[in-house]
């Protein structure tokens, strides 16, 4: 047995985590209580907690932690031992004593508060499995934004994770180094967050800023990594990406293909082939939502509390070059976002008509938020073929500014 800084108590052997534990299990006492410490704010009503590292990422960790625990390989044991034993340091006594005492069938891992954030209910832009930072604003008046310490931190244990699970073609490789790598990053985040006064609470502050509030459509939104310029900064892009910018009303009901890609992977145990498109008249959409040159300020319906711009693309051909870059990569996502959401469906053709909606997506080196709806399925159940189409996509990190519906309404009025 390892000991647990924790009252000195034996830390208890991580589970195979060979399941994901459901919320009550997650969501120990002390965390959920953790939440009546704080006055918040009346659209977050009573507070939800959103993990930086998913849960499912972290339930993969500990799914291979067990064997690195118990393995007779002694710098192997060593490495794994001492990042466990780390994870009940962070947890805190209150957490470590739940989660001790919730027996079999427990979460596998001890809840940390620092891989939480307290925020609102069911924000718009819930990335889903993706990392989930807390972020704030850089300090020069910019409206650019970076992840806090804790989060860069906690974004380069996930990496890591990512790295060593995908290694050995897919087999994974959870030696001695990843352990200690791992406990490097925890440690790094654990530091980080001991800087911040929570006064003996069990959850860290609420960050207020990094969430907007939107009362038309009454949902609630991290701002993430997107820069959010002030109006009269947004006033200036605007008027400049507006300049002789040339009509594309031609597109907006068109049907001809602006981009297509085909890819292919395991979802389940089907080997399925998607074909993902996109016609003129989406690309359109995207100009007309997410583009400083073309946006459509007269549009009363747009649905999200923020929208965010494609700053370089000036012209419909701009348009239809980033569709056709992103298209792959949005592709290889929605097959992995499909294995995860319908991987296990009796039949393939059952995926007909679902909507694939994700963000904080990494795209080949960009976050991006993406909308998009399965229209066909053909094949076999074995080895479907599917087709989609692509409604929507924009940036969702520092590639492209954000505005509030409030901002864009005082732009409009000075355009």
């Amino acid at each position: 047995m390892t000991t647990s800084p924790v009252a000195g108590r034996p830390a208890p052997p991580p589970s195979s985590a060979g399941q994901v534990p459901d919320k009550n299990k997650w969501a120990v006492k002390p965390l959920n209580d953790g939440k009546l410490a704080y006055a918040l704010p009346a659209e977050w009503k009573s507070g939800a907690l959103h993990h930086k590292i998913a849960k499912e990422h972290l339930s993969s960790i500990a799914e291979q932690l067990t064997p690195a625990w118990n393995s007779t390989n002694p710098p192997l044991q060593t490495a794994a031992r001492k990042f466990w034993n780390l994870c009940w340091t962070v947890a805190g006594e209150s957490v470590g004593q739940a989660v001790a005492m919730a027996g079999p069938g427990g979460s596998p891992n001890p809840h940390r508060p620092l891989m939480v954030s307290l925020g609102p209910h069911s924000p718009a832009n819930d990335p889903g499995m993706n990392f989930d930072p807390d972020t704030e604003p850089v300090p020069d008046g910019s409206g650019v934004r970076r992840m806090d310490d804790v989060s860069l931190a906690l974004k380069d244990l996930e990496n890591a994770w990512r790295k060593a699970a995908g290694a050995d073609g897919g087999r994974g490789v959870y030696d001695a180094a990843l352990w200690t790598t791992l406990h490097r990053h925890l440690q790094s985040a654990h530091t980080a967050a001991q800087r911040v006064d929570r006064k003996d609470r069990v959850l860290y502050p609420p960050l207020r800023e990094q969430w907007v509030y939107d009362a038309t459509t009454r949902q609630n939104l991290r701002k993430g990594l997107t820069p959010f310029p002030d109006p009269a900064q947004g006033l200036r892009l605007f008027v400049e990406a507006r300049r002789n910018a040339p009509s594309i009303a031609a597109y907006a009901d068109s049907d001809d293909e602006a981009a297509s890609a085909t890819v292919a992977a395991v979802v389940g145990e089907r080997r399925v082939t998607l074909t993902l498109t996109a016609a003129e008249r989406n690309v359109h959409h995207v100009c007309v939502r997410h583009t400083l040159a073309f946006f459509d300020f007269t549009d009363a319906s747009r649905p999200r509390p923020v929208n965010t711009f494609w700053p370089d693309v000036r012209t419909f051909d701009d348009a239809s070059a980033l569709t056709v870059a992103l298209l792959p990569g949005i592709g290889r996502s929605c097959l992995r976002e499909l294995d995860r959401v319908q991987g296990n469906v009796a039949k393939a053709g059952d995926w007909l008509d679902e909507v694939l909606e994700i963000s904080n997506e990494d795209v080949d080196g960009r976050l991006v938020f993406y909308n998009v709806q399965i229209t066909e399925v053909g094949g076999t159940d074995a080895a479907p073929e599917v087709s989609a189409v692509i409604e929507s996509f924009a940036p969702d990190g520092p590639d492209g500014p954000g505005f509030t519906r409030g901002d864009l309404d005082l732009i409009a009025g000075k355009l």
